[in-house]
């Protein structure tokens, strides 16, 4: 294949410098990083991997060991003037980050998409068959955005049933609104019989003198008491309710005799758990610094006072003899090992006695409160049960007294219209009947005519909020679509942008045999898992046909190019140059000088820099093209 024209002259300057002190097998190294590509040179355990390891973990990615013989190390990256660090120290046999002043906060991307190492998952998966789908979706909060599907979900539902519930509204209104005029009507025609019943009366009592002055009186009274009567029975029947509805809850929350202990026997059994993890805790923390303290001991980590410094012992280090920091006497090391041993085993039985008596404490805690709750809601039930039966028993007794004088008034009036002594006490009779039975009926049509009134207003009132419902739910539905379409984007940006570079991938660096590679996205339905990223191989026979065949038949050159290319599809779709203009290759030992250059083509098509290890004989074939620097320069390297 042609090598593209030289760019190595088209290099101004470098405003990035590396710095690497006690890393991998680094003891000191310096690297001037120019933009675009830069080949670092050097033959297998020469230390490339352990620089580039250095320059990943200072850019984000996952820290890099300190050296075997060093108890710490250092990275420091400088870029445009800002110095980014990284201090290791070694500690329990482990590296850790003293201080992390990284180029990037990200770590998931950077160990994915930059540090396209030998260890990268990506590159990994691709070897082992694995899905692809975790790794390249992680940097998209899919659990965050699912949880916000389900609620939107759940919200645009409430919407709906809000919808469906204004729409079984408003198809009430027209036979309310209907029955509202027909109650006015009513309400009318009442009230015109009452004022013709009304003067017909007095036109016929005209100077019927004391006796129809009290009969009227008397008339009056009579309404008053049935209209009080009336309001008794009302309150009567709905305290009724109450008090059914209060006597069966209060059945329900009663304690009975088969509950599962009072309350003074949790609070019991829970002052005795306390006194018993107590008592654990205390054993615990007198055994646990005798057993620290032997392991330190063992370990040498005494004065050399304590040591038996015999030649023996130290050719059989189990046969060593120790002077015991607590009796004074002499013992060996395997016999102090022992009882240590079985003081952990002591220590770890207690912790385990005390995270299970930890345990029933949360739960007895809990069970006493909702047995506190249920208490206090007994006393409120039970409370409001005797105030209701005394309320109804007080009702009643009105109700008594009020039919009473209903029954006196009755006998009154009929006495009086036997004293007004004419013609017209029969018609008088009647026409205060009827007067009477009027106005019984106008209030009550009066109270269901306010009834529906209120019922019209509540109804309206509620109709008139349907647009700014309707309005909600249209934007709950645009957010849900959003949501919805975020994650497949990606994922089909993803399997798109692998397709197209995979493609141009295999045309430049003449993969002759392998025809296509492509990614599929497959989607089995909705869910977490329901979506997979699988590649598929289609390969070209020597009589020129094509068939389908599978990862696992590839090579492992043609294994690494896929896996450095799904990389670099994630590295682009997640918009990682944005934050790392950076791409660490390492591990392309398999391909030749012309594939080499193929890929560093495509990764600076991509990135601001690319920092690539290759092998001597590669660099001189590609020195012309690419800032070159070896290992050679690195103290500590071979």
């Amino acid at each position: 294949m042609e090598r593209e024209p030289t760019r190595r002259d088209e290099v101004t300057g470098s405003a990035v410098e590396l710095t690497v002190r006690n890393v991998g097998g680094i003891a000191s190294a310096d690297l001037a990083i120019s933009d675009g590509v830069t080949l670092l040179s050097g033959r297998n355990a020469s230390n490339k991997s352990s620089l580039l390891r250095a320059l990943a973990g200072v850019l984000g990615g996952p820290v890099p060991p300190v050296k075997n013989d060093a108890d710490s190390g250092a990275v420091r990256l400088t870029v445009d003037g800002t110095e980014y660090a990284l201090d290791l120290e070694r500690r329990d046999g482990a590296t850790v980050a003293t201080r992390s002043d990284v180029y990037s906060s990200r770590d998931d991307p950077c160990e994915l998409f930059v540090a396209l190492t030998e260890t990268n998952p990506i590159r990994q998966a691709i070897l082992a068959g694995d899905d692809l789908y975790d790794l390249l979706m992680r940097p998209v909060d899919t659990a965050a955005i699912r949880s916000e599907i389900r609620r939107l979900r759940e919200r645009k539902a409430d919407l709906d049933d809000r919808l469906e519930e204004l729409d079984a509204m408003e198809s009430r209104l027209p036979e309310l609104r209907t029955r509202r005029e027909t109650l006015r009507e009513r309400k009318e025609r009442i009230e015109a019989d009452l004022r013709a019943k009304r003067n017909e009366i007095e036109e016929r009592e005209g100077d019927a003198g004391d006796v129809a002055d009290d009969l009227q009186a008397k008339r009056e009274e009579r309404n008053d008491t049935r209209a009080r009567i009336r309001t008794q029975e009302d309150a009567i029947e709905s305290l009724s309710a109450e008090l059914d509805d209060v006597t069966a809850e209060l059945s329900s929350v009663e304690p009975t005799a088969t509950d599962d202990g009072s309350i003074e026997d949790v609070s019991a059994e829970l002052d005795r758990l306390h006194r018993r993890k107590q008592e654990l805790t205390s054993t615990i923390n007198a055994l646990s610094p005798i057993v620290e303290m032997n392991s330190k001991l063992l370990d040498g980590d005494l004065p050399d006072a304590m040591t038996d410094d015999d030649v023996v012992p130290k050719l059989d280090p189990d046969a060593r003899h120790v002077t015991c920091w607590t009796c004074g006497s002499t013992v060996e090391e395997a016999a102090i090992a022992e009882q240590i041993g079985a003081i952990e085993d002591l220590v770890r039985e207690k912790r385990d006695q005390r995270d299970t008596i930890t345990s029933r404490i949360q739960a007895l805690t809990e069970r006493r409160r909702e047995l506190e709750d249920r208490a206090e809601r007994v006393r409120q039930l039970r409370e409001r049960r005797d105030d209701v039966e005394s309320e109804l028993e007080q009702r009643r007794a009105a109700l008594d007294d009020l039919q009473t004088d209903l029954r006196r008034l009755e006998s009154e009036i009929e006495t009086l219209q036997r004293d007004a002594g004419d013609g017209e006490e029969d018609r008088l009779r009647e026409l205060y009947d009827d007067v009477s039975d009027l106005e019984y009926e106008r209030g009550r049509v009066a109270t269901d005519l306010e009834s529906v009134e209120q019922e019209v207003d509540e109804l309206e009132s509620r109709v008139a909020t349907r647009e700014s419902v309707a309005a909600e739910r249209e934007s709950v539905a645009a957010d849900l679509r959003e949501r919805r379409e975020r994650i497949e984007t990606v994922e089909r940006d993803l399997v798109s942008t692998f397709n197209e570079m995979m493609q141009d991938v295999l045309d430049a660096l003449e993969y002759d045999a392998v025809e296509r590679i492509w990614l599929e996205r497959r989607s089995e339905g909705p869910g977490d898992d329901a979506t997979t990223f699988e590649l598929h191989v289609v390969r070209a026979a020597d009589d020129g046909a094509v068939y389908d065949d599978t990862v696992d038949s590839l090579s492992k050159s043609e294994r690494e190019v896929i896996g450095l290319v799904v990389a670099l599809a994630g590295y682009l779709v997640h918009d990682v140059g944005e934050a790392v203009p950076f791409l660490v290759v390492d591990a392309v030992e398999m391909f030749d000088a012309d594939r080499i250059d193929g890929l560093m083509d495509l990764f600076d098509e991509h990135a601001e820099y690319v920092v690539a290890a290759v092998l001597p004989e590669e660099a001189d074939e590609l020195e012309e093209a690419y800032e070159t620097v070896s290992t050679r320069s690195f103290a500590g390297t071979p």
